[in-house]
Formats: C-alpha cells, sequence, structure tokens
C-alpha cells in the first residue's frame, strides 16, 4: 500500500469541478476509486459547505 494524492476532475454543463484528497492504495486505479468512494461518502454527508479559497482572472 502507497499513499497518492488524487485529482478528480468533473466537466459539468457550467464549470469544472475539481476533487483532490490523499488515499491509500496498491495501485493509482485502486486510488482513483478510492478517492471517488471518498468523495461520495463526503458528499452524502455534507449538508452545507463554503469554498476557501478562490483564483479570479480577468478575461
Amino acid at each position: 500500500m502507497a499513499d497518492y494524492k488524487v485529482t478528480l476532475q468533473a466537466d459539468l454543463k457550467r464549470g469544472t469541478f475539481y476533487w483532490v484528497t490523499t488515499v491509500s492504495a496498491s495501485s493509482e486505479d485502486e486510488a482513483i476509486i478510492a478517492a471517488e468512494h471518498k468523495f461520495m461518502e463526503e458528499v452524502a454527508k455534507t449538508t452545507d459547505f463554503e469554498f476557501n479559497e478562490f483564483d479570479v482572472e480577468n478575461l
């Protein structure tokens, strides 16, 4: 088992969502699956959240 920092990206209709987490897994493929499961658990428990970091660019 090794620790992996996993970044998942989802392209949505009105933007792009990133989920970054750390997991322990036997391979990169297993790390991706573990990160997806961790995200689903977090979303199921979270009733309210706010963004705490921003990057704004003038276009």
